[in-house]
């Protein structure tokens, strides 16, 4: 059985990610449970069973029974082992696999490219740097009685995975590679990106199947999410604070011109409407910007009489808002 029909059982595509798996099961193990259908649990009893086994091959938890060439290699998160039997000679096209892509903020903005380092699946190596002729029939796949040699099931190889210390016998080993991703401006959460032949290793020279990332956005410390908004703290020196005027913000790699205010408080905030994240439908939030002020540079330039000027100014102004209207 290929992993398909797993997640048929499940309700889901192919391409659903671990979480929907999770999701998914919980869902029909509750509607499905015998506990819960008193009176019908012999009905209910296989199909709660068929979305366990389901779940448990789709986690990992249980390895898949190989049937058929379809089930040769499975997600990246299994450790299924191909069977022996495949190796008759044909390529075969490896499993896609199933990748979470951590995306930074400005990457799915503004778009760029990620780095993704992951498991795969393939032949043992080991296995495979082996003696190319079976001992037994010396290559031919054939006993001396015309039949199929049993030591290589026919092959003319050695078996994958007899006797070696690598793989324990599965003939499959576990590899990371890496892939540099791309990713569009306004990526959402839960994108799917697809990177064709970037995931298991076929059999006997077939093609590597795909590498399916599933985007999550990650902030980093200097920025709070809610939904598709965002908000940060931007510094202000106070003079522009005080004054008002066009001030540049450098945020998230890119130089953006805000308008302060006069009079501008600390802790105020300004916000940018449709700066914020993408959902799959276009949508956009804002981004919000929270006023630290901070001092000028050439505050430390100033001199005595400047200063003296400065505390005169101010002095007078509270003078004025003190007087009675």
């Amino acid at each position: 059985m290929s992993l398909d029909e797993y997640y048929k059982r499940l309700e889901l595509p192919g391409t659903a990610s671990p979480a929907d798996v999770k999701r998914a099961y919980r869902r029909l193990r509750a509607k499905y449970h015998p506990d819960r259908n008193r009176g019908r649990e012999k009905t209910v009893e296989p199909v709660f069973k068929r979305i366990q086994e389901a779940f448990e091959i789709l986690t990992g938890k249980r390895k898949a029974p190989v049937s058929s060439p379809a089930t040769a290699w499975t997600e990246d998160r299994d450790k299924e082992a191909p069977s022996r039997e495949h190796r008759n000679g044909l390529p075969m096209r490896g499993a896609n696999c199933l990748v979470e892509l951590f995306v930074p903020l400005e990457a799915a903005i503004h778009g760029g490219e990620v780095e993704a380092c992951y498991a795969v699946n393939g032949p043992c190596r080991q296995c495979q740097a082996r003696a190319s002729e079976c001992a037994r029939c010396y290559g031919s796949g054939q006993s001396v009685s015309g039949e199929r040699c049993n030591a290589c099931a026919g092959t003319g190889r050695p078996l994958a995975g007899d006797g070696c210390p690598t793989c324990l016998g599965t003939g499959v080993g576990t590899y990371r590679i890496s892939e540099t991703v791309k990713v569009p401006a306004s990526a959402w959460d839960g994108q799917r990106l697809v990177v064709e032949g970037g995931g298991h290793p076929g059999l006997n020279g077939g093609p590597a199947g795909d590498a399916i990332f599933s985007v999550a956005i990650v902030c980093g410390s200097d920025f709070r999410r809610h939904g598709l908004n965002l908000a940060c703290e931007i510094q202000v020196d106070f003079v522009t604070a005080t004054l008002g005027g066009g001030f540049e913000a450098q945020i998230l790699g890119r130089a953006l011109q805000i308008a302060i205010p006069a009079n501008a408080q600390p802790g105020s905030t300004i916000r940018l409407r449709g700066h914020g994240l993408a959902d799959r439908k276009g949508l956009h939030g804002d981004l919000t910007l929270q006023l630290v002020l901070a001092m000028p540079v050439a505050v430390s330039h100033l001199t005595g009489d400047e200063r003296q000027r400065l505390r005169e100014m101010f002095a007078d102004a509270e003078r004025r808002a003190n007087q009675p209207i």
